[in-house]
């Protein structure tokens, strides 16, 4: 089933992160963005540690809607994700996830957005994949909600599946209770290298339900370079994606200036999304 925001120009407000959600809000949809994914650590206040309500979630989703922008995403990956260590651990991870689709189902998030979490025990490694979608799998089973948000496991180059390789196996285990990957093309390119979409199987693709449009330079974890400022053929990524009608956010997250990024890329992103739902070219073989 086509997603919501499939095709629409979707902001981040982690790429803003000195701003409150409200001029965040703004900001995105005077740039010609229609939705928004929202960061778990700008629902609260910020200067204190506060535990988060619904409440947080509900006004969040009005504040966007002021500025004409929908809900498109939660993005809750702000600490450790222990799903493997022990079996009290992973549940703890369950009820932090259960209470993040809670918040997310407040919000009217299409997705939440959630991380694999660091692990490097190879004694734990084997059973890594299997566990996190046990993990998930129970939170979904006991958060409450009648209609949970979707969730999406972003890879990062530090965390277990990229890191070790088990992306593959992940994904399968994570596609198999209903979950998807996100595939940040920053982190997937610092974990595999600059032609990451060559290296992913087609059933790995298959997995993927959201994507995070950067450009990089290969090296630095967390900085998402402005597209052509970076080392990746964004044209040849876009156009191997294209045809399944995939939702795409344009992560600036790290970059010192996102404000004069958007006015200078936003043609190009607007160009990339709507690649995306185009059908594919056919390969022309070599």
């Amino acid at each position: 089933m086509l997603a919501r925001d499939a095709g629409r120009l979707i902001g981040m407000t982690i790429g803003l992160p000195k701003l409150d959600l409200e001029d965040s809000f703004r900001l995105l949809s005077a740039a010609g963005f229609a939705a928004v994914e929202v960061f778990l650590g700008q629902l609260g206040p910020g200067i204190v540690d506060v535990p988060l309500a619904e409440a947080h979630a509900v006004a969040a989703a009005r504040a966007a809607e002021e500025a004409h922008l929908a809900v498109s995403t939660l993005n809750c990956i702000t600490g450790p994700l222990d799903a493997y260590s022990s079996t009290s651990a992973r549940r703890d991870a369950a009820r932090a996830v259960a209470q993040a689709l809670r918040l997310g189902a407040a919000m009217g998030a299409i997705r939440v957005l959630l991380w694999d979490g660091e692990l490097d025990d190879p004694k734990l490694l084997p059973d890594a994949p299997a566990q996190l979608a046990d993990c998930l799998h129970e939170a979904m089973a006991h958060c409450g909600t009648t209609h949970p948000p979707q969730i999406a496991v972003e890879l990062h180059p530090n965390t277990f599946a990229f890191r070790h390789r088990l992306h593959e196996l992940t994904a399968e285990r994570l596609q198999a209770i209903g979950v998807g990957i996100c595939l940040d093309f920053c982190h997937a390119s610092v974990a595999l290298g600059a032609q990451f979409i060559d290296q992913l199987s087609p059933q790995f693709l298959n997995a993927v339900t959201h994507l995070h449009y950067a450009d990089t330079d290969g090296q630095s974890e967390q900085l998402h370079f402005p597209p052509g400022l970076g080392v990746l053929d964004l044209n040849a990524i876009i156009e191997r994606l294209a045809g399944r009608g995939l939702p795409m956010a344009w992560d600036l997250f790290g970059w010192p200036s996102p404000r004069s990024a958007i006015n200078a890329g936003m043609a190009t992103y607007q160009a990339a999304v709507s690649t995306l739902q185009a059908p594919p070219r056919k390969r022309s073989r070599s």
